[in-house]
């Protein structure tokens, strides 16, 4: 099976967030690649703050990727899956510029 991991292209301006606003390696979905192309899978893992593209960018890259299921992370920090975010709005903003291209879609972490 073809899995996408993405880890969302983070923007704070009009954010509530209070955690530390610096890129984050996605520990999570490093590992769950890891797992997943251990297991047999083909894995494309984006990181946006990491990589540089914005969310339109990575929709389209995972488009290309025509994976039958897409994993995107609803908080810029594993740090922060016990405190969840005040807000979806960067994976919600992620998940409808995908719109149906990338599979099954399964949001992770605090939401």
């Amino acid at each position: 099976m073809k899995v996408a991991l993405v880890n969302p292209f983070w923007t704070y301006e009009d954010s509530i967030y209070f955690g530390c606003r610096q890129p984050h390696l996605p520990l999570e979905l490093g590992y769950s690649k890891a797992s997943l192309e251990a297991d047999g899978h083909q894995v494309l893992m984006l990181d946006g703050q990491i990589q540089k593209l914005d969310n339109a960018a990575l929709a389209d890259r995972v488009a290309a990727f025509a994976p039958a299921m897409t994993v995107v992370s609803t908080a810029p920090t594993y740090l922060f899956w016990r405190c969840a975010p005040p807000e979806l709005r960067v994976s919600a903003d992620f998940l409808n510029r995908l719109a149906r291209r990338g599979g099954r879609t399964v949001a992770v972490g605090p939401h």
